[in-house]
């Protein structure tokens, strides 16, 4: 750039875009002055809309979340003047016209018309075409209206045109959304009936005696809320006094050590070091502002010394003064490496061993001792001592380092802190950030005062990707930037990569690139720029300069930013292969990553040997997070792969971001979730299922299996998938071994679901941990070791917690006694995952699967139901989606209509006998009248058990055998012989025939799709073809009305159909009308088919 002037050494690369922040990771030497070597760095970038220009700041830039501000219309006129009015009636007249001859002018005139009258009506938001001229003048239509202000979007066969913003899919618009007939055998229907007639008929009586059991004084083992509770009652004066001694001379006692490792040898050396960090300098000034104000800012840059000096400097000062003993600080950390790294670093900075005064603990792990006054942790460690104890009693310092992060539990302790203040005075909060927002922080806590922290000033050279291609002659091609990966991954799921246009982010690029001046470099330099493609990583030009540095350049560790956990593999995998690279006695290869075991974390903080250089391939987790002291290159790919969320279509993302923005609508959709499963009321208050789960330290939708499972004595197996879902997926698939890892899998997956799979690989696990031969069962199985030990911890504390509500029944026996229910285990799964619901309906060859906020969607490639062709069941409830370019979903199970009709949430009934609707109408039921009334008293019958058992927790269950017996019946023989139909709203109410008692009481139409989405034609064929027969033929006519009507013709029969509009809705409705004839007016579900098959194989037997 101009702005720039070339470099005249060696460096490392860095995408053109990435310009505006520079992450320097600063080596924490003893001398930050002369000795220390320049780190060469590459900028890594927040805002990628900002970097495409770096002539422009990133407050220069639009946000392309933005909404368009709406021209607001002022009139006047009433509705039906709105109908008379033409362009004429508003002025002044924003120039709305398009190009000549980009439409014919009078329907220019007419959407101009339109759109206008639609921005005027205060009660209109969207306007929606089905005509097929406006879906094909799209582009020109929504240009317009988006010069008015307004946003526009094509659903299928139909245009809408909005005042706010459209989500990617609407089922509403979906003339092809999955509409479901459910069908049962007679028999079942009255046995279940029966089962309920016998229940009602003795129903035990809840007992209303027990009242609020969410009292204190209740005697029915719930979950205590009220605050206080857990508070001790105060000490008499004897024992008050006897404790002041106590804590006077372990002051004493602290003081003097402190006093003697400071004086020590290794303590002054230490001590110098300590001296020499900057946060050293602002040591007086931090202290006399903690003790003058109840909350402080302090913004300091990485590598400055704050997270592991300021928690220092306050318990050396409450020690020096002689209250050591009082103190109890507590520091939070937002990942697990931060808390157990800096712990480590500070224990060894005290001259002390981990688990003195100071400590750390995170989930399932921990150091602590009787005399630890200063605790590093997670920050959801510290939210969960807050459920048990609202005032932190005996805490005196609360610090919250990496503020700026600004996680969903950050923000949230945040909230709490500032609540618990007013209430604890004397509690003193300490919030640290590592970037220049800090103002936002002092203004939500009242104008608190901030104090800054100066970094290190190391020199630092930064190369960007011209620099290198220039300097080294490396050439970038279309085909050497591809990572191979990510298409072997589509290959592997058997999926085709879909289609895309050029993305939105690659044409921005390449109208920066286009723009920018690049006279100064060389023809070659300026072609690679023209090839280079901002939606790869680029492995082959990280393993060029990766060789490069270590053949060339002086000894020091390599620091990568990598986006995610794939691309971290993936490139470790490709550099393992490289003779230099993969040589290990040359090059050591680390990665870094927030799901890796604590053990594999730390070694990125050793030392490699002589003569071997460093290499740790880690994520922004090392930008802000940790300080690696040898770090003397950082290579940085210029993305950062994050977890954002798309709140107009309601599903989390996984993609490149450049710009992350807290959206106020994923807040609203949060409580519309809370709201439907059952969590909060429609006062958004916590409901009794609500305060259950906020004690529990899981997701709603893990809390609510654990609770349900409690209930139905089927906790076992629950307990070790909710435990699995908390941790990093057990199942291991090395690159280098997928197919055997998959076979390993798949040997656990006999019944269409990832969440029993994990039942079966924990059981086996555990039957190998008691013989001792645990590791190998892993390592046979392709399974994580210490996946499988955090399960089986969780697994214990989950059940301590759920036996302190009570709720799980007191016998052994009892508690355990549906564990092998499947079925049933099907049915808490659902209950605790929806509205986490897909359809599926299968194809001749696949399965189609759809979601309600997006569609179509996908299965990852390592769900067991992915390796599946068809799925024998309507449903699936999963666990997560995701969006990686496409939508998909992970950890599934198949569920059937009578385990999301009773186990999902609330239905309602149609507008139709025997119609009912769940989701706001997204899952819609048709089935018999009778089958309707059976669902809803279950249901009912089920809902209010369960609300009975949350309000007396002691309550015993066995009196409703009946129930469980028919709900247990039924989910075990549904077997899914409904099917799915499309479109069926519009139809009309038949007559009930006799023969269809159990088989919806409606006109189905002749031409709706059968069994697994086959229309009445391919119903017919393979009934025919099964038997035997030739397949049919169809003769079409037609008729003097325009009509047309078709024969089709089998075994030498001929059946006539009814006229319609087209030829091919007319051979449907001959198929159907065949169908019929066969069978006799049964519904032609698939058990049908394969009876009548039989029958017709064995009649054309008989006849030969």
């Amino acid at each position: 750039m101009k702005d720039r002037p070339p470099p005249s050494n060696g460096g490392v690369y860095v995408p053109p875009h990435q310009r505006l922040r520079s992450v320097v990771t600063v080596p924490n030497y003893s001398s930050p002055a002369a000795a220390v070597p320049p780190v060469h760095t590459i900028s890594r970038a927040t805002r990628y809309d900002a970097v495409l220009n770096p002539r422009h700041s990133p407050q220069q830039q639009d946000n392309p979340q933005k909404q368009q501000q709406q021209p607001q219309q002022q009139s006047q006129l009433n509705t039906r003047e709105y109908e008379c009015s033409s362009e004429d009636g508003y002025d002044p007249e924003p120039d709305w016209s398009l190009p000549p001859g980009a439409l014919p002018m009078d329907n220019v005139d007419e959407w101009k018309r339109k759109l206008a009258m639609l921005l005027r009506s205060k009660d209109k938001q969207e306007l929606i075409s089905r005509e097929k001229k406006d879906k094909r003048d799209f582009e020109q239509i929504a240009a317009l209206a988006s010069k008015m202000g307004l946003y526009s979007q094509v659903y299928s066969k139909v245009v809408v045109f909005s005042k706010v913003p459209l989500p990617n899919y609407r089922f509403d618009l979906d003339d092809k959304r999955p509409q479901r007939e459910v069908s049962l055998p007679l028999g079942l229907l009255r046995k279940v009936e029966a089962h309920i007639e016998d229940y009602l008929s003795h129903k035990p009586r809840f007992n209303e005696t027990f009242g609020n059991s969410f009292s204190r004084s209740s005697s029915s083992g719930s979950i205590a809320t009220d605050e206080g509770l857990f508070e001790q009652p105060e000490p008499l004066a004897s024992s008050r006094s006897m404790m002041e001694k106590i804590l006077k001379r372990r002051s004493l006692q602290l003081r003097e050590q402190q006093q003697a490792w400071q004086e020590s040898l290794q303590g002054k050396k230490m001590l110098e070091f300590r001296r020499s960090l900057p946060a050293y300098k602002e040591r007086d000034a931090l202290l006399t502002a903690i003790s003058q104000n109840q909350v402080i800012i302090i913004s300091g840059q990485t590598g400055c010394g704050k997270t592991t000096q300021i928690p220092q400097y306050i318990l050396e000062s409450e020690i020096d003064s002689g209250n050591g003993a009082l103190c109890n600080i507590i520091c939070t950390q937002p990942r697990r490496i931060s808390a157990i790294s800096v712990s480590e670093r500070v224990a060894s900075e005290r001259g002390e061993k981990l688990g003195e005064s100071v400590g750390y603990k995170v989930r399932l792990e921990g150091v602590k001792g009787k005399d630890t006054h200063l605790l590093f942790c997670t920050t959801g460690i510290l939210l969960r001592r807050l459920l048990v104890d609202r005032n932190l009693k005996g805490v005196t310092h609360v610090i919250v380092d990496e503020i700026h992060e600004r996680g969903m539990n950050e923000d949230f302790l945040l909230i709490v802190l500032k609540d618990l203040l007013p209430r604890r005075t004397e509690l003193k909060l300490i919030l640290m950030s590592a970037t220049l927002d800090a103002e936002l922080f002092s203004s939500y806590f009242g104008g608190a005062p901030i104090v800054r922290i100066p970094g290190f000033t190391y020199p630092v050279q930064t190369y960007f990707l011209e620099d290198i291609l220039e300097m080294s002659g490396y050439k970038l091609t279309p085909y050497n930037q591809i990572d191979d990966y990510g298409q072997e991954k589509m290959w592997k799921m058997g999926k085709q990569a879909p289609r895309k246009r050029k993305s939105q982010i690659a044409s921005a690029v390449e109208d920066a690139l286009g723009a920018a001046d690049f006279e100064d470099y060389s023809p070659q330099t300026r072609e690679s720029l023209s090839c280079w493609n901002p939606d790869c990583i680029g492995f082959n030009l990280i393993e060029y300069i990766l060789c490069h540095i270590c053949e060339n350049e002086r000894p020091g560790a390599v620091l990568v930013f990598m986006t995610g956990w794939d691309d971290i593999s993936s490139l470790k995998d490709k550099l393992q292969t490289h003779p230099v690279l993969g040589d290990p006695t040359r090059v050591l290869l680390l990665a870094c990553h927030g799901s890796m075991a604590t053990s594999e974390q730390r070694l990125i903080f050793d030392e490699p040997a002589d003569g071997v250089r460093k290499i740790v391939l880690a994520t922004n987790i090392a930008e802000t997070s940790i300080t690696i002291n040898d770090v003397v290159f950082v290579l940085d790919c210029g993305k950062a792969k994050e977890t954002s969320y798309d709140a107009l279509n309601n599903t989390p993302c996984l993609l490149p971001s450049w710009i992350s923005k807290v959206s106020a609508q994923q807040v609203q959709n949060a409580i519309d979730y809370l709201k439907i499963i059952g969590a909060l009321d429609e006062n958004e208050n916590l409901t009794l299922l609500g305060r259950y789960l906020s004690m529990l330290p899981v997701e709603p939708k893990l809390g609510k299996m654990l609770i349900l499972g409690a209930i139905l004595n089927c906790l076992d197996p629950i307990l070790t998938i909710v435990a699995g879902l908390s941790v990093r997926d057990p199942f291991l698939t090395p690159f280098d071994k997928k197919d055997l890892a998959e076979a390993a899998k798949s040997q656990f997956s006999r019944d269409y679901s990832d969440h029993l799979a994990l039942v079966r690989a924990y059981e086996g696990w555990k039957d190998a941990e008691i013989n001792f031969g645990g590791y190998d069962y892993c390592w046979k199985n392709f399974l994580s070791v210490q996946s499988m030990k955090a399960i089986d911890a969780l697994r214990k504390d989950f059940f301590s917690l759920l036996r302190d509500t009570g709720l799980p029944d007191g016998h052994t026996s009892t508690s355990t006694a549906w564990n092998r229910d499947e079925h049933l285990i099907r049915a808490i799964i659902c209950y605790g995952l929806y509205p986490g619901i897909c359809s599926v309906v299968n194809n001749e060859k696949s399965s189609s699967l759809k979601t309600m906020e997006d569609g179509q969607v996908l299965l990852y490639s390592n769900s067991v139901n992915a390796r599946e062709s068809q799925i024998p069941y309507p449903w699936l409830a999963f666990n997560e989606k995701i969006k990686v370019k496409s939508v998909f979903l992970r950890d599934s199970t198949a569920v059937s209509d009578s385990m999301v009709l009773l186990f999902g949430g609330s239905i309602v009934r149609g507008d139709m006998d025997g119609h009912l609707k769940m989701l706001g109408g997204y899952l819609e039921f048709f089935m018999n009248l009778s089958v309707v009334e059976m669902y809803e008293t279950i249901k009912r019958l089920l809902d209010e058990l369960i609300q009975d058992k949350l309000a007396n927790p002691r309550m015993d269950i066995k009196g409703h055998h009946e129930l469980f017996s028919a709900v247990r019946l039924l989910l075990a023989e549904d077997k899914s012989y409904g099917r799915f139909i499309f479109g069926r709203q519009a139809l009309i109410p038949a007559k009930v025939s006799v023969a269809s008692t159990t088989q919806p009481n409606l006109a189905t139409s002749r031409t709706e799709s059968g069994p697994g989405g086959d229309n009445s034609k391919s119903q017919l064929q393979t009934l025919v073809t099964r038997a035997g027969y030739a397949a049919p033929t169809y003769k079409t006519k037609q008729l003097r009305n325009g009509q047309f009507r078709a024969t089709v013709e089998f075994n030498g029969m001929q059946i006539m159909g009814q006229a319609c509009n087209n030829k091919k809705s007319a051979e449907k409705d001959a198929a159907a009308e065949a169908l019929q004839w066969l069978m006799g007016g049964n519904q032609p579900g698939q058990g049908y088919i394969n009876q009548m098959s039989m029958l017709l194989k064995k009649s054309k037997k008989d006849h030969h």
